[in-house]
């Protein structure tokens, strides 16, 4: 069974809900990263994914080279039937007890990044903000850390290329896939198109 990294809905957003956002904040505005470095704690992520007293911490990757982000599509094949053909600018995925080496939030974002991409060049990542969605089953369990990784090098895909296909799209590209984008990429978009491309 899983293990994930999740802390208490009080912890994080406070007894009085005095940090709670829905959407897309950045980092400038609010930093929730010691908060949930203090207040984390591993626990069986079947048990956490109808729970909505916890959130499951995600670190969520976003790719840059140049003028350009990583765009993916889920296909057919991938487990999640309410993904197929949806969009997403972001990678994401669960913080284990692997993580737990050095700094927890940077080791899963590198570790995640590895396991779901093929790439060589060198990078640099930065914690851009943070992603809450309540208004779902899903997003009301989930908790975002948004990362952006800058690439020196654009030559870079999907491992996993039976269940997605990807690549490097300009910002006129990727503003015509916002309909098709998954919720927290289009909650991201807003804020990358204005500030970062």
């Amino acid at each position: 069974m899983e293990d994930i990294l999740v802390i208490p809905r009080e912890k994080l957003f406070g007894l009085k809900n005095e940090n709670y956002f829905n959407g897309f904040v950045p980092l400038e505005k609010t930093d929730f990263q010691q908060i949930i470095q203090s207040n984390s704690l591993f626990k069986p992520r079947p048990e956490m994914e109808t729970d909505p007293s916890f959130k499951q911490i995600i670190p969520y990757i976003i790719f840059r080279h140049g003028n350009r982000l990583f765009t993916y599509r889920r296909l057919n094949k991938g487990n999640e039937k309410r993904l197929h053909g949806n969009h997403s600018i972001g990678i994401g995925g669960h913080i284990n007890p692997i993580d737990t080496k050095g700094n927890i939030i940077m080791d899963s974002m590198k570790r995640e990044f590895e396991e779901e991409m093929e790439y060589n060049g060198d990078y640099d990542a930065r914690v851009l903000g943070y992603i809450n969605d309540d208004s779902n089953d899903v997003g009301k369990v989930h908790f975002g850390i948004v990362f952006l990784v800058e690439g020196k090098d654009g030559n870079i895909t999907v491992k996993e290329k039976e269940k997605l296909e990807g690549q490097l799209l300009p910002k006129g590209e990727i503003a015509k896939l916002e309909k098709t984008m998954e919720t927290w990429s289009r909650l991201v978009w807003e804020w990358i198109k204005e500030n970062i491309l």
